[in-house]
């Protein structure tokens, strides 16, 4: 798997939104169950997504979580870029630290056409195209 558990949930509950957003708000239980993820995870990777004005929400009993933009404005890049620990995939492929040019490993230059690839396949997709499938 490409992305960490944190950014597949992020990209999943951002799409659910997209898909829901004539609805109104959404609860956070609601996506939870929807998308069969543990709320107490959710919670922390919506704030993370909140934090980055990803995401807006509302407090109280007929609060909820929103997008903060069309779903056509938000990139897969920038959910990567906040939820991945390693967000521009700059660690060694074979986990000898920082991928350089100098001492670089047998992978390095396959490596680093793959990761190009990604970066733009990323930056081009959009929650929109995600919520659509």
């Amino acid at each position: 798997m490409i992305f960490s558990k944190t950014t597949a949930y992020g990209v999943r509950a951002l799409a659910y939104l997209a898909a829901h957003s004539t609805a109104g708000l959404c609860g956070l239980q609601e996506i939870a169950d929807h998308e069969h993820i543990p709320p107490v995870y959710l919670r922390k990777v919506l704030g993370l997504l909140r934090r980055h004005r990803l995401l807006r929400s509302v407090k109280g009993i007929h609060g909820g979580y929103e997008l903060a933009r069309p779903p056509e404005t938000i990139t897969l890049w920038e959910v990567f870029r906040v939820l991945e620990p390693d967000p521009y995939l700059d660690a060694c492929i074979l986990g000898h630290g920082q991928c350089e040019q100098e001492g670089s490993c047998a992978l390095h230059e396959d490596w680093q056409r793959i990761r190009q690839d990604l970066v733009r396949l990323l930056q081009d997709k959009t929650i929109a195209e995600i919520a659509a499938n």
